[in-house]
């Protein structure tokens, strides 16, 4: 064999190598990170992600269903009609009324779970956080003021109500952060509570008695 080709066999079992120690640490990486709690898009024994867990979808009965949302009616208040989207597909439902002009922000794009009240324009958006390992997740929670303005510059017709769906470690772990909730009156919930959705449900239909109150004393 010449020393060119030698040369070039050399080559190429050290190019093999590299991506060979390439894709062991892909591999490696992802076994790590699967399943630890870092993260929403874990998945309980069953499979079902934490933003499945917690939808709201049990306590409504859905009167139509549409390409970007679904028209419902909560079971324990079945005289009140709401629009249900979620992700991409709200900004798809909501394109008409987005002020244009709006840059979108991170953050902001894909909500977990929107509820609509078309008839006194006012939007529900239930943002989700799950963790069960030390982890930035925390500075996550730190922003909602952002969020809500954020919200409120892209439909400025409407009426926000942001609201947080955490998972019980929060409790113990981002205990200044909840407390910075509860004092500038950021509303959260507790996922794993087990009257969790009765208790959002009924904070949100509170909310919206409040909005056409409001409303109604506008028009006197």
């Amino acid at each position: 064999m010449s020393l060119l080709i030698q040369q070039k066999e050399k080559q190429k079992n050290l190019t093999i190598d590299i991506l060979s120690d390439k894709l062991s640490t892909v591999s490696l990486s992802n076994k790590i990170n699967r399943g630890t709690g870092a993260g929403g898009a874990n998945t309980n024994k069953n499979g079902l992600s934490y933003e499945k867990l917690t939808e709201l979808d049990t306590e409504f009965e859905i009167l139509s269903k549409n390409k970007f949302h679904n028209e419902i009616k909560f079971k324990i208040k079945s005289d009140r009609i709401f629009i249900s989207s979620k992700q991409y597909k709200f900004f798809k439902y909501m394109d008409k009324y987005i002020n244009k002009d709006i840059k979108k922000a991170h953050g902001c794009k894909k909500p977990d779970e929107c509820y609509i009240d078309e008839e006194h324009k006012i939007i529900f958006i239930i943002e989700k956080k799950f963790q069960q390992v030390p982890g930035s997740v925390c500075e996550k929670v730190q922003t909602p003021h952002m969020k809500l303005w954020q919200y409120n510059r892209t439909f400025p017709d409407w009426h926000i109500v942001y609201i947080y769906c955490l998972s019980s470690w929060f409790q113990k772990n981002c205990i200044a952060e909840l407390e910075y909730l509860n004092e500038m009156k950021y509303q959260y919930f507790i996922g794993s509570d087990k009257d969790y959705k009765n208790k959002i449900i009924k904070y949100m239909l509170k909310k919206q008695d409040e909005r056409i109150q409001q409303l109604e004393k506008k028009i006197d």
